[in-house]
């Protein structure tokens, strides 16, 4: 009977993670990869290949209390500095913006101002079709534009195609030998550093 109820439940998790969290572990392979949506850097997912339905199972976990997960090492720490950009920090309306962390517009974020603060909810568009910033609207003849920017190491680096120094681009070693690949934007009135790789207010852009 224990088993069956910790089977249950790691099935309950498995299932919630697989809703909520952003990481496709199918994409990623087994291991510990950062969640891309999380701006504390605290929380990450465990993915497990599970051999007898062929499939991956995820399992969301949070770092201890004073530690952040570091996506290069895959493990959590005290020492690591976070520097990933709050979703809020783009927000400057009500209304639906672009995900920064998404490179192929699949997905979308609404903003919503309650009592000063900006509330954030991510949404993900239909299959086959592309969210277009311009009519804020998931279309099929949208066509999003291609990356200039390929992972070749681990890290936070420059975007080139940003004549504003306001964006960047996060890689991310995938277990399988591949790099994962996000775009975030520096909070209001910072610009990224290529050299210290951090958003911030004394770097000027040239």
């Amino acid at each position: 009977m224990a088993n069956k109820i910790c089977i249950a439940f790691g099935l309950v998790l498995a299932l919630t993670c697989q809703v909520y969290c952003a990481v496709d572990c199918n994409t990623t392979g087994a291991g510990r990869i950062a969640e891309p949506t999380d701006n504390t850097c605290t929380q990450y997912t465990f993915c497990v290949f599970d051999s007898n339905n062929n499939n991956y199972l995820s399992y969301n976990y949070t770092c201890p209390t004073n530690s952040f997960f570091n996506p290069n090492t895959a493990q959590c720490s005290s020492n690591y500095v976070c520097n990933i950009t709050s979703a809020n920090s783009i927000c400057t309306s009500d209304g639906f913006i672009a995900d920064p962390s998404s490179t192929d517009c699949t997905s979308y974020i609404e903003c919503v101002n309650i009592s000063g603060t900006f509330v954030t909810t991510n949404y993900t568009c239909p299959a086959t079709t592309f969210f277009n910033p311009s009519t804020t609207l998931c279309e099929l003849e949208y066509t999003c534009p291609t990356p200039t920017f390929t992972c070749t190491a681990a890290g936070r680096f420059t975007n080139n195609a940003d004549s504003t120094c306001q964006t960047y681009f996060m890689c991310v070693l995938a277990t399988n030998g591949t790099y994962v690949q996000y775009q975030y934007t520096c909070p209001n009135s910072s610009v990224f550093n290529p050299t210290t790789r951090v958003c911030t207010t004394s770097y000027t852009c040239p």
